[in-house]
């Protein structure tokens, strides 16, 4: 089965629990065909009421059937007194089932261990593979249903290893050890028991492969519901402010209908499933019942042999039907691993190439080179020439749309270039590990993301073994000291989810104090000050030129009064660079760079400056 060969990786290192599990079975199967054994002797000693007569009976078979047996052993039971015989049965059964007990309990918490480090490694092999994987990845994919393979596939997983693997190991040894029984006793009246059990194993085999092709396609609408529940709720002020909430209602009971009608086919198979192997197995127990009573009838045999015989028999129905409900967890977690190991086996767009070297530390400048870029075949980018020197601030300015974002995102390499390329201090970045070149890079973004944790948490989110008082230092430099003071734990108050009990202003601030504290030479400010209000555009605008002292700057900017002092301004239209320089040069031009700036600003207006703090 190809879910058991893939899960191979994650059950070798419990090889030895594996083991010991699997020890515990072996001794459940015999304690099960032993219980079988006891069957006849018990029933006969409560109808006949001779114990001595039952136990030299039973002394009898064990001669005859377990000839290894030493026979001192066998004599000793035949020559107990009747106290001590009466007592024989009842407390061979009591031993069996405490045998029995400490067997599943063993092999019950063995299980979990294994199914609990199954789920754990291939949740965190999953984690790391979506880690991995470039925006790109996520442009064409619902976080819902990414998150629902890391989640509930990941469950469904775990149910398969633990309620699916370990009774396919069990169950059958069980069965087996019932079918050694029922040879040692009467080897014909096996071979025919042998017969029929394959007969009730074949449909389900038909069973699961319908189950799990079914399965499949549950989960991918289970993946739809977590996707139309997710995109509704992280947007809800959006659904609420438009009134479209029965429009979303909408949408998400479409999806739960489409999982309630594969759901329906899950519950016919299984319920299609489970009188089919009842009507096999009494069709072939009423088989046997009638052969049994015909030769204890016409060969004046032992009925206590052929009760345990028949016990046997009806014993092995158990484990058979459990391996029925084996299908259901193994057909779910079939399918909840293929879209799981579809995650792992993705292959990430950006990697490290095989002779990738780390980046020494930047010096001196970085160069786009006649750059390329298209997002699939749709061109973005062609012809991009630029250079940012050490120290200096390049601004990217232009319409939506122009690709000034996409410049941005080529520098960490979020993505690769199409054709050109795109050097720091002369080194190709595809050449170069992911890890050395984004170490050197900072990037605070118009979409500020802060995590669900402290504010001291978030600002030192990229070096974590920073001391308390380098983060208030860099909280200072960022103007954000004043409004954390007045949180009601300061540094210690948790701001919820993307950080929503702080400002737009208050957000972009601990933004900036997190990426001076991670103190790196290169700077990106992609439209870091966009759609905030005049006074938190102050504050804002102070923390970035503290951030912008002695580093490398490539700043995108929509409010053209951030970026009058930038080195150089290049303004983009459609892909290209068409116009370049200084703000004052580029004014003179009245090109497209005066277009832009008249859009926003009278000719007369003189924008504030603010000044760089110490």
């Amino acid at each position: 089965m190809n879910f058991l060969k893939r899960l191979m990786p994650y059950l070798k290192p419990q090889g030895g629990t594996l083991a010991l599990a699997y020890a515990c079975m072996v001794v459940l199967g015999i304690t099960t065909a032993f219980y079988a054994f006891l069957a006849g002797p018990a029933l006969k000693f409560v109808f006949a009421g001779n114990i001595t007569d039952v136990l030299r009976s039973s002394t009898g078979e064990l001669r005859s059937v377990w000839t290894w047996l030493p026979n001192d052993w066998v004599g000793s039971i035949e020559n107990l007194d009747r106290t001590w015989a009466l007592l024989t049965m009842p407390v061979l059964i009591v031993i069996t089932a405490i045998i029995k007990g400490f067997a599943q309990t063993g092999q019950f918490s063995m299980l979990g261990r294994v199914s609990q480090c199954v789920l754990r490694r291939m949740r965190a092999d999953t984690f790391d593979a979506l880690l991995r994987q470039s925006p790109s990845f996520y442009s064409k994919r619902a976080h819902g249903d990414l998150l629902s393979r890391l989640t509930h596939d990941a469950n469904l997983v775990e149910q398969a290893v633990f309620y699916g693997c370990a009774p396919l190991l069990r169950e059958p040894l069980v069965v087996v050890f019932l079918l050694i029984f029922c040879f040692l006793t009467d080897s014909t009246l096996a071979l025919v028991t042998f017969v029929t059990v394959p007969l009730a194993v074949l449909p389900l085999a038909r069973f699961a492969r319908w189950l799990k092709r079914v399965s499949r396609r549950g989960q991918d609408y289970q993946g739809a519901i977590n996707t139309t529940s997710y995109e509704a709720l992280a947007g809800v002020q959006v659904v609420q402010a438009f009134g479209t909430e029965a429009n979303e209602r909408d949408k998400l009971d479409r999806a739960a209908d489409r999982y309630y009608r594969q759901m329906l086919k899950s519950y016919f198979i299984r319920a299609v499933r489970t009188p089919t192997m009842e009507i096999m197995g009494a069709l072939a127990l009423a088989g046997l019942l009638g052969l049994l009573g015909y030769w204890v009838q016409t060969k004046n045999a032992d009925p206590a042999h052929f009760i345990s015989f028949f016990v046997a028999v009806v014993m092995m129905y158990d484990p058979l039907k459990k391996l029925g409900n084996v299908t259901d967890y193994l057909a779910n977690g079939a399918a909840a691993s293929d879209r799981i190991f579809e995650v792992i086996d993705h292959k990430p767009d950006i990697i490290d190439q095989p002779n990738a070297i780390a980046l020494p530390p930047f010096t001196d400048r970085v160069e786009f080179k006649n750059v390329t870029f298209a997002y699939n075949s749709t061109p973005v980018l062609e012809g991009i020439d630029l250079e940012l020197r050490t120290g200096n601030v390049v601004a990217l300015v232009g319409s939506s749309g122009a690709g000034k974002t996409t410049v941005a995102n080529l520098l960490p390499r979020f993505y690769d270039v199409t054709q050109g390329s795109l050097t720091i201090d002369g080194h190709d970045i595809r050449e170069v590990t992911l890890a050395s070149l984004r170490k050197q890079i900072s990037v605070v973004s118009q979409d500020t993301f802060l995590f669900n944790t402290s504010v001291a948490e978030n600002i030192a989110y990229g070096q974590p073994d920073a001391t308390a008082e380098r983060v208030r230092e860099v909280a200072r430099a960022a103007y954000a000291e004043e409004f954390i003071r007045a949180l009601p734990k300061g540094y210690d108050t948790e701001i919820g989810e993307r950080g929503v009990m702080l400002s737009g202003g208050q957000r972009q601030r601990l933004a900036i104090a997190r990426a001076l504290l991670r103190d790196t030479p290169l700077l990106i400010l992609d439209e870091a000050m966009s759609a905030l209000d005049i006074e938190s555009e102050r504050f804002v605008q102070r923390a970035i030129d503290a951030l912008m002292v002695g580093r490398t700057s490539l700043v995108i900017a929509h409010r053209l009064t951030t970026i009058r002092r930038a080195n150089t301004i290049a303004v983009l239209q459609g892909g290209r660079i068409v116009e370049r320089g200084r703000h004052d040069e580029l004014l003179a031009l009245n090109g497209e760079y005066a277009r832009l700036y008249a859009m926003q600003f009278q000719q007369d207006e003189k924008p504030e400056t603010l000044p760089v703090p110490e």
